[in-house]
């Protein structure tokens, strides 16, 4: 599975738990409808690479209790902006999602995923922040969350014993030296 989706997946259990139940997943170019209120909607990914942290070098991690090692490209970093969108009947109830988004964000600056580590979650647009278009009565606030420096590898891994065998070879002599104890 790819590391943006499972990054990506974790995001949407963590709002569902935190936010509101029916998050869903909309694609950044796809219009959405909602079918009922409220209604929580995280727009994207929208990928935006991280150019200063890339790198031509290649990652080596050793195995030292197996005598092996695997090597692999330096990963592309890239950072993952969704936008959400709360839409609500009334104003009373979007003010209550304003402090469940911000609550959300506080607990969470960091996510875990899976066995692989974490990555931090920051706030880029508060909600309210963003202005949208809405042509419904609904009431709407938008913002914007961005997941940092998500690994993208390209799969190419060598994998290989870092001893060849354990036969040495040895040339010289051993000279041993005796202490006498008076």
């Amino acid at each position: 599975m790819s590391t943006i989706q499972t990054v990506t997946e974790t995001l949407i259990r963590l709002a569902k738990q935190a936010i509101h139940p029916d998050t869903v997943l909309v694609f950044p170019d796809d219009l959405f409808e909602v079918q009922r209120t409220p209604s929580v909607i995280l727009q994207g990914p929208k990928l935006a690479e991280d150019r200063f942290r890339r790198s031509q070098s290649r990652l080596f991690e050793k195995n030292v209790a197996e005598l092996s090692f695997e090597e692999c490209r330096f990963p592309r970093l890239y950072h993952l902006d969704f936008d959400l969108v709360v839409t609500v009947d009334r104003e009373a109830e979007l003010l209550g999602f304003h402090e469940s988004v911000s609550r959300f964000l506080q607990l969470h600056p960091e996510i875990a995923i899976a066995d692989q580590g974490s990555l931090n979650l920051t706030e880029l647009v508060p909600l309210g922040g963003l202005a949208r278009v809405n042509l419904s009565n609904l009431r709407q606030s938008s913002g914007r969350i961005r997941i940092e420096s998500c690994p993208v590898y390209d799969g190419d891994l060598r994998d290989g014993r870092l001893i060849r065998d354990r036969t040495f070879q040895f040339h010289g002599d051993v000279t041993e030296q005796r202490t006498i104890q008076p």
